[in-house]
C-alpha cells in the first residue's frame, strides 16, 4: 500500500495568487466647518475672498481725530484760526452758522471775542492768567447759547470769565445782559449757563409785559423781581421749590427770583431728555410750566 503511494506521481497544488486587497475608499471631506476646523488649515477648501460691504475709510489728515472726539471744540477751533465763519452743530443736533473774532485791546488783563450765532451776537471777556482753556469755554458758551430760543438770545449781551472765585462763593452772577462766571473755566456749565440767562430772560419777559406808564413808575420806584407776570402765583400753587438752594433764596428774600432761573434751567434740561423728562417735570411743577411753555414752547 505504501509502495503504490509511493510510485504514484506527487502533484503539487499551484501556490495560491496573492489576494492584493481593493483600495481603500477615499475619506470624504467633513462638512461640518465646527469638525473641520480641528483638521488644520488644510481642512478647509480655498474660498474667494468676500468683498467689504464698505469702502475703506480714507487716511485721517492733521487735525481729523479732534474733529471726531470733540466736533464743537473743533468747529471753535477752526472759527479762531481761519477767520472764517463756520458751521457749528450743538448737543441737540442743531446747526448754527458760528464766527469767533478775536477783539484786539490795546490796554487790560482780559483776552476779547465777538462771537455770532446765527444773527445774534454777544461778547466775550476772558481774565487772563487763570485755569481756562478759551477753546473750551467758547465752545460751551456756543453750544448752550445756540440752544436758547433766537427771540431771548438779545437778553444776553456780554459774558465775563473771571480768573479767581466769587467772595461770596458764588458760581455765576447775571444782571443787566451780563453773565459772569467765577474761577475760571470749572463753572462754565450748561445748567449754570440757562440758570444764569435765565435772569436775562426773566427781566426780558417781565419789561415785555410792561405798558408805558408802568415802566415809568417801575423807574421811580425801581424794578420789580426779574420774573414773568404770574410767575409767584404759579410758584405758590405748585406748592413746592426746586431745591434747597430756591427754597432759602425764597426765605431769605421772600422773592422767586433763583426759582424762575432755576425753573428755566430745569425746563431746558427736561427739553433735552425728550418727552418722558418734560411729562415728569410738567408733572412736579404744572403752573410754572404753563408759563414757561408760553414763553417757549416744546417741540412738536
Amino acid at each position: 500500500m505504501l509502495t503504490k503511494l509511493l510510485s504514484r506521481p506527487l502533484t503539487l497544488a499551484p501556490a495560491p495568487k496573492p489576494v492584493v486587497p481593493a483600495a481603500l475608499p477615499t475619506k470624504a471631506p467633513i462638512q461640518n466647518t465646527a469638525v473641520r476646523a480641528f483638521q488644520g488649515a488644510s481642512g478647509f477648501e480655498s474660498v474667494r475672498p468676500a468683498k467689504p460691504l464698505l469702502p475703506p475709510l480714507p487716511p485721517l489728515g492733521p487735525g481729523d481725530l479732534g474733529k471726531l472726539i470733540n466736533p464743537r471744540r473743533a468747529a471753535v477751533t477752526e472759527a479762531l484760526e481761519t477767520g472764517n465763519t463756520v458751521p457749528f452743530t450743538n448737543t441737540d443736533g442743531k446747526t448754527e452758522q458760528v464766527s469767533i473774532t478775536p477783539v484786539p485791546v490795546p490796554f487790560g488783563d482780559n483776552d476779547i471775542y465777538a462771537v455770532r450765532v446765527g444773527d445774534d451776537t454777544f461778547t466775550v471777556s476772558i481774565e487772563r492768567g487763570g485755569d481756562v482753556d478759551a477753546a473750551n469755554v467758547l465752545s460751551q458758551l456756543v453750544d448752550s447759547y445756540s440752544e436758547t430760543p433766537e427771540d431771548l438770545r438779545g437778553s444776553l449781551e456780554r459774558v465775563v470769565i473771571k480768573k479767581d472765585p466769587d467772595p461770596d462763593n458764588a458760581a455765576a452772577r447775571a444782571g443787566d445782559g451780563t453773565i459772569t462766571f467765577y474761577d475760571g473755566e470749572a463753572t462754565v456749565t450748561d445748567d449754570i449757563f440757562h440758570h444764569e440767562i435765565g435772569h436775562l430772560i426773566g427781566r426780558q419777559v417781565e419789561d415785555a409785559n410792561d405798558s408805558f406808564l408802568s415802566g415809568f413808575f417801575e423807574r421811580l420806584r425801581g424794578e420789580p423781581p426779574p420774573i414773568p407776570e404770574g410767575w409767584a402765583e404759579a410758584a405758590a400753587a405748585d406748592g413746592n421749590h426746586l431745591n434747597d438752594y430756591t427754597e432759602d433764596s425764597f426765605n431769605d428774600s421772600g422773592v422767586y427770583t433763583e426759582d424762575f432761573a432755576e425753573a428755566w434751567s430745569e425746563y431746558m434740561r427736561a427739553l433735552d431728555g425728550g418727552p418722558e423728562a418734560l411729562a415728569a417735570f410738567e408733572q412736579l411743577y404744572p403752573e410754572r410750566s404753563g408759563i414757561l411753555e408760553d414763553i417757549y414752547p416744546p417741540p412738536a
